[in-house]
Parts: structure tokens; sequence; C-alpha cells
């Protein structure tokens, strides 16, 4: 049990460090971080309560660390979307998991794509409610100003689900089983 308990601690504190300090080293990049990621990742590997706390202390953390926590109202809608990530990979998170294989990764790199279409939705809404007169034409404005965001927002989300998440996710399922299982195929080898 108490193996268990440090195994558990030591993957929220590892989630928690790829989420703040991603965004500490990539905050000159726009619309490319971690902390989605790491939401991602802590839905799928901890169980729900820590998933929560790991995900909005690494959000305040970053946030007062960069000196952005209280300047805006949009932090409401920024906190709420990463927490909308955990609860939608929470929910998900069975179809989601699977073994080191082709498969997975895909999956990585599509829940990576549909949780920040999410998340830039939910946040542009925000931004229209905060800023703008509510009309529809404003609306539709805002949407339409932030798709090169979105769009690069996508394009870096691909990267790190892809790139930085499932290789995470392989070291964790390797350590929790203290095996690696590598989808077995068939290759003939010759000897000269």
């Amino acid at each position: 049990m108490e193996q268990r308990s440090n195994r558990l601690f030591a993957t929220a504190i590892s989630i928690f460090i790829l989420g703040f300090v991603g965004r500490i080293v990539l905050h000159d990049y726009p619309n490319f971080e971690t902390v989605m990621v790491a939401s991602f990742l802590s839905a799928l590997v901890l169980p729900r309560n820590w998933t929560f706390v790991v995900t909005i202390t690494m959000i305040v953390s970053s946030d007062i660390y960069l000196g952005y926590f209280g300047g805006s109202k949009i932090i409401l809608f920024t906190y709420s979307g990463f927490l909308l990530v955990s609860i939608l990979t929470s929910k998900f998170r069975n179809n989601i998991k699977g073994g080191i294989k082709p498969g997975t990764v895909y999956k990585f790199g599509g829940a990576g794509i549909l949780v920040t279409l999410m998340y830039d939705i939910w946040t542009n809404f925000g931004v229209f409610l905060l800023t703008y007169n509510h009309t529809l034409d404003n609306l539709i404005l805002v949407y339409v100003l932030g798709l090169p965001f979105m769009l690069y927002h996508l394009i870096s989300s691909l990267v790190t689900f892809t790139l930085i998440g499932f290789p995470f996710y392989a070291l964790y399922s390797q350590g929790m089983n203290n095996k690696l299982n590598v989808e077995d195929e068939i290759t003939g080898y010759e000897q000269n």
C-alpha cells in the first residue's frame, strides 16, 4: 500500500513538473505549452481527486511565477478549461488507455486535438463574454480572430501529446507493471 502511494505521489509530482516547467520554459511561444498534456496525463493516470489538485496547483503556481495570477477575469475560463480537459479525460480514460503500440499514439494525438478544440472554443467564448458587446457578429468575430491561435495550438498539442504525453504514459505504464510490454510483431532475422 505504501509503495503504491509513493508511486502515486511521484507520478503526481512528475506531471506537475512537466506542466509547470514546460509552461515557464515555453512561455515565449504563445499557445505552445505543456499544461494541456499534463492535465490530460494527470486525468489518465491519477485518481480523480489527485487530478484536480495537480491541475489547479500547476496552473496557479505557474501563473503566480509568471505574474499572471489575478490579472484578468479570463483566468476563470482558462482554469475551468483545463479542469474540463481533466474531467473529459477522466470520463473517457478507458477508451484512451492502451498498451505501448501505435494505436495508443493515435489515440493520444486525437485526444490532444479534441481537448484543444474544446478548450479553445471555451476560452474564446470567455473572451467574447468579457470583452465584446454580446452580438452574434461579435461572437463570430471572436472565433474568426482566434483561428490562427487555435491552429497553432492544435499543432502544438499534436506535438506535445504524441512526443511528450505518450512517452510519459509509456514510462508510467512500464514502471507500474515493472515490465515493458511492446506489441509483438513477427519479424524474420537472417544471420550472415
